[in-house]
């Protein structure tokens, strides 16, 4: 074969390759069109008409809207109320972090995938994170009920004084996040135990043949080498949480009583849901809402930075 038809043959497979790929990525674009569609039309305009309207008067019942420059964030932010859901999120969120990343290790570390029902303790422990918030928090308003509900049936057999739960100011944070955490915890252990399956053995038998007890080798290389997966349920757990809308609006009251008693579970979310869709105040409430998403962004910030102090990538 001569050198023209070796060009000719190179260049006739150099397009057929570029024509194959200019149908895969015609064909990858056609099936992601639809879910695409979906984010434009159901995230990212609705998160720029939010992010328009936090610097604008508007309100459902009123005839104009004026450009009100940063009015808004500043009424937000000398509104007594604000300050007060702000603290209750902060609040929730210091519940739910430590008590989820622990529980879900301990759990984790418990079960084991060299457990003999491992397959069946997985299921148990994931099945309430796949259950709807609504459904089961109807289950646990009724555990909750201070006059016939079983949590306080447990604390009178074990002779311990019994609680008002939802009803009670001091106590209906903490049972919110009790809830929360028995909903969402199987996700994190599902997530801790597939890094835990990839601990290298080796090591841990080489450091159990050195002397090395169960927690050194836990504290000294199974934290150390799961530590980036930690890191990640850090970060969904605290936007989660600063997050959490349904379980608080199930387990608190109606539409006009969510966030009580007294106010004591009204988290920001919920607040600019009640700005938003039961006064009307649409650019108030988006106002709120920026200040969420920079108080989210922050802190991932700051999660970020201190992670490199403890976070080990192999």
């Amino acid at each position: 074969m001569n050198q023209p038809m070796v060009v000719r043959a190179a260049t006739t497979t150099g397009r057929q390759t570029l024509t194959s790929r200019r149908r895969t990525w015609l064909t990858a674009g056609l099936f992601l069109l639809p879910l695409f569609a979906f984010l434009v039309t159901f995230t990212y305009v609705p998160a720029g008409l939010s992010l328009v309207l936090g610097f604008y008067h508007y309100h459902l019942m009123g005839v104009h809207t004026t450009f009100g420059g940063l009015t808004d964030f500043k009424e937000a932010l000398t509104y007594p109320i604000f300050w007060q859901a702000l603290r209750n999120t902060i609040v929730f969120a210091v519940y739910m972090i430590p008590a989820t990343l622990i529980g879900a290790v301990a759990i984790a570390v418990l079960i084991g995938e060299r457990t003999k029902y491992y397959a069946f303790l997985r299921t148990v422990v994931l099945l309430p994170y796949v259950t709807p918030i609504v459904a089961t928090s109807i289950g646990w308003l009724w555990m909750f009920n201070p006059q016939y509900g079983i949590l306080n049936a447990i604390l009178h057999w074990l002779h311990l004084p019994e609680s008002e739960w939802l009803l009670s100011p001091q106590m209906a944070m903490p049972s919110i996040a009790l809830y929360s955490l028995w909903h969402g915890l199987g996700f994190d252990v599902v997530i801790v135990i597939s890094a835990l399956s990839n601990v290298p053995r080796q090591v841990l038998e080489a450091a159990a043949l050195d002397g090395a007890t169960g927690w050194t080798r836990f504290r000294r290389i199974i934290l150390p080498l799961i530590s980036p997966t930690l890191f990640f349920l850090t970060i969904i757990t605290t936007i989660g949480t600063l997050q959490a809308f349904s379980q608080i609006f199930a387990l608190t009251g109606t539409q006009a009583q969510a966030g009580g008693p007294e106010n004591a579970t009204l988290t920001l979310i919920l607040l600019i849901y009640q700005t938003a869709f039961n006064y009307y105040h649409f650019s108030y409430a988006a106002a709120m809402a920026l200040v969420l998403v920079v108080m989210l962004l922050a802190l991932t910030l700051i999660q970020t930075w201190l992670s490199r102090r403890w976070v080990f990538y192999q």
